[in-house]
């Protein structure tokens, strides 16, 4: 009697080392894929708020410029020393004002790198599209707000106002 010897087959245990590597490179280029998607949404929210942040710097010049007479009723053509002391709207013309002022030309210190440019401009009321050299007694203007936050542009509104409209 021959002594025979059990072949034993060897059953597969574990994973092999290319398929561990494979699963870590799937598993890398999603991470990375998460990972800029991630930045891109970070990006795109502080993008979102700075541009929040300025359309209500905007409406904090148009609310001002509601509480302002079109032309001065005192005749003066002198420009203020300081925004605060604008009492038309032509007195806003070429104020650039930083920090940046709230709806009562008061600062807001906390905007530090925030800026307000206003121009005023005399419109053609036949054609309200274009505008014209500065003539007070034509009695609508286009009031443009630009914003800047760091020195790079973020926002710009105008809108028109009428010397039936402004208190005078």
């Amino acid at each position: 009697m021959s002594h025979m010897t059990p072949i034993l087959r060897r059953g597969r245990r574990g994973f092999t080392l290319i398929e561990t590597a494979m699963a870590m490179v799937i598993i890398g280029v999603a991470v990375g894929a998460m990972l800029q998607l991630i930045a891109a949404g970070t990006q795109v929210n502080i993008a979102g708020s700075e541009l929040a942040t300025a359309i209500n710097l905007g409406k904090n010049i148009k609310e001002f410029s509601q509480t302002l007479t079109y032309k001065d009723p005192t005749g003066s053509t002198t420009r203020p020393t300081s925004f605060a002391l604008c009492n038309d709207i032509w007195d806003m013309d070429g104020f650039t004002v930083s920090p940046p002022v709230d709806c009562a030309a008061r600062q807001l210190d906390s905007y530090g790198s925030w800026s307000q440019k206003i121009t005023v401009q005399t419109v053609n009321p036949a054609q309200v599209a274009s505008t014209r050299p500065t003539d007070q007694t034509i009695g609508i203007a286009k009031i443009t707000v630009t914003i800047s936050h760091a020195g790079h542009f973020v926002h710009k509104a105008s809108w028109l106002v009428s010397s039936r409209t402004s208190g005078n």
